[in-house]
């Protein structure tokens, strides 16, 4: 097993995914992976037949090769840089591949794929892996912090959903590893749906026990994701284990969500998702 950091080729984005990635594993002690998934370059030009076309084509698949490799060179370097002095195995791959499936294959039987904190906006390179990740393939993921990982304890957000539930099921060797979870709930927000006794914190902090975590219960008020990062603040935490998109995620991107609102936060610990 390992941690996967999902690269892209820029130094502050892979440099803080790696050593998102690198303070998980030192805690699982398992080793760090740095993945960096580009497609063949021939898959994505068009085929054309005349003779003038092919002759274009060529050159233009060796520009997209040499920017690739300009792309795995700054990514590998910073990989190597952020790792030097790291006392578990670590080790880079270029991956020919798609990052969508990249980041899927990584997720399904890594200890965590952890992408960088840009993954928020549409523009960065690795949004559509971490949105098929997360969104098609069910998979969880860890997005990096706005700042280094602390020591801190680890926030699950609980509100009894199918989400939550698999989000703290998914991630409980890293909850495990941190030793000390703190449970976020908005008590207002218990009566909006017919009870269920495993929806109840009890349930969770019965859980914990038969897992030897440690545990403390702590509410919020006001808004969901508001609440959440001034808890993590306050406390110091390392990660926040949320369950993804209780609703739509075109309801969430119009009208807001505590999914959207904790992917959108420029300061915010590790967040660790499932659906």
């Amino acid at each position: 097993m390992s941690v996967v950091a999902m690269l892209e080729g820029s130094e502050s984005a892979d440099r803080a995914s790696t050593l998102t990635a690198l303070g998980i594993a030192r805690r699982l002690n398992v080793p760090v992976s740095g993945v960096c998934a580009l497609p063949d370059p021939t898959s994505t030009l068009i085929v054309m037949s005349t003779p003038e076309a092919t002759g274009l084509a060529a050159n233009a698949t060796r520009d997209i090769s040499a920017l690739q490799e300009e792309v795995i060179a700054r990514a590998k370097a910073t990989f190597e840089a952020a790792t030097d002095g790291a006392n578990i195995p670590c080790d880079f791959s270029h991956i020919v591949d798609i990052a969508e499936r990249a980041g899927a294959n990584a997720a399904t039987l890594a200890d965590a794929v952890v992408f960088p904190h840009s993954v928020q906006k549409a523009a960065d390179p690795l949004s559509l892996s971490f949105e098929y990740v997360l969104m098609e393939a069910r998979l969880p993921v860890v997005m990096a912090g706005s700042e280094p990982l602390t020591d801190g304890p680890v926030v699950v957000a609980w509100d009894g959903s199918n989400g939550a539930a698999r989000a703290v099921r998914f991630h409980l060797p890293i909850v495990k590893a941190f030793g000390e979870v703190i449970i976020a709930q908005n008590e207002s927000d218990l009566g909006k749906d017919q009870p269920r006794d495993a929806s109840s914190p009890a349930a969770l902090e019965a859980w914990l026990d038969s897992h030897n975590v440690k545990h403390k219960r702590m509410p919020i008020e006001g808004q969901v994701a508001s609440g959440l990062l001034s808890l993590a603040k306050g406390s110091n935490a390392s990660i926040i284990v949320a369950g993804a998109y209780g609703h739509s995620r075109i309801g969430e991107r119009l009208f807001g969500g505590t999914t959207q609102r904790l992917l959108d936060a420029d300061e915010a610990p590790a967040l660790a998702l499932a659906r």
